[in-house]
């Protein structure tokens, strides 16, 4: 890109999907327009909601000319990020969830270091904003062990974050280049949930340099009725099978590197997630099972998951030998 082409463009493009978030929308946008860094952009996408979203949006526009809001039918979030993508006129984009909250420093922080080293995405962590509440799930924010002064190419963050198991997929902690975002056309798949795991994954392996800052700046809120928070269903593996059909395909057109990486990244995504689905119905569970075989998805699930995934009444004698006192 060059010198010329950034003049009167803005840093930074954030863009924030919302849809029935009133209570949280204004706590998360003001997040944003509270950065230090200025020079930005605040495009919102008002993805059909029945609360009174759109009307906390329209006030927050009145506050701050940065803001530009669209409303639209509901189409899901991927559809709505992908409109902000479109629109973006940024040096860089960076994806906001409307019910969280940003650290004031982060977007200030990642540009410098991005500009500094010519990143395409800088990483940086996160933590939970109310761990108080009870949802009965487990969101283990594991925080990578890696080189903040170090320059790595997309595919050597990954692996690392996979051998330490501490890879997340979220958008939310990527500050990312729009030039590679246009480049190689990333996009979220729509129709779906968990459509973070194929856009990270894509991410990491076209990225040539990325950074790393450690520091939590994104601060997730949990809350009832969120896909992390939702009762585990049959919808949630269908759409992680799409994920993998859709990575596989993606792999197609790489290298050996790229294809084994991807291999690791699938038994990563896929194995838990599978034997997760353990509390469905019998019948659900044998279709997950036949799909695996279908789709040619068994050698990235374990002998041991499929065993919990059939037998799920095996998971309870585990644990009785385990609690056995010792004679």
């Amino acid at each position: 890109m060059g010198q010329g082409d950034r003049v009167n463009r803005p840093k930074v493009s954030v863009v924030i999907p919302v849809y029935n978030t009133e209570a949280y929308v204004e706590e998360a946008v003001q997040s944003i327009m509270n950065q230090t860094l200025k020079d930005i952009e605040i495009i919102i996408i008002e993805d059909g909601s029945t609360d009174n979203s759109l009307s906390v949006i329209k006030k927050l526009a009145l506050e701050d000319d940065r803001i530009q809001y669209f409303s639209q039918p509901n189409q899901g979030q991927s559809v709505a990020r992908n409109i902000g993508i479109d629109k973006a006129a940024g040096e860089y984009i960076y994806f906001m969830d409307s019910d969280d909250i940003l650290e004031e420093e982060a977007l200030m922080r990642c540009f410098v270091k991005a500009e500094k080293d010519q990143l395409d995405f800088v990483l940086f962590n996160a933590s939970i904003l109310n761990k108080e509440n009870d949802f009965n799930v487990s969101i283990d924010y594991k925080q990578p062990v890696l080189n903040e002064n170090s320059i790595y190419s997309g595919e050597s963050m990954l692996s690392t974050m996979l051998t330490q198991r501490s890879y997340r997929c979220s958008p939310c902690i990527h500050f990312i280049s729009a030039e590679l975002i246009e480049l190689y056309h990333l996009r979220f798949y729509p129709g779906i949930i968990h459509e973070d795991e194929l856009f990270s994954a894509q991410l990491y392996i076209e990225a040539q340099r990325a950074g790393y800052i450690n520091t939590a700046f994104f601060k997730r809120r949990l809350r009832a009725d969120s896909v992390m928070t939702k009762q585990y269903s049959m919808k949630n593996v269908n759409c992680y099978l799409v994920v993998s059909e859709q990575l596989l395909n993606f792999t197609k057109y790489k290298n050996i590197q790229e294809k084994i990486l991807i291999d690791r990244l699938l038994s990563y995504i896929l194995d838990p997630n599978i034997y997760r689905a353990n509390i469905l119905s019998f019948r659900e569970r044998k279709n997950i099972f036949l799909k695996c075989i279908r789709k040619k998805l068994t050698k990235y699930v374990s002998l041991k998951t499929f065993i919990v995934l059939i037998f799920p009444w095996t998971i309870k004698i585990k644990r009785l030998l385990m609690n056995k006192p010792e004679g």
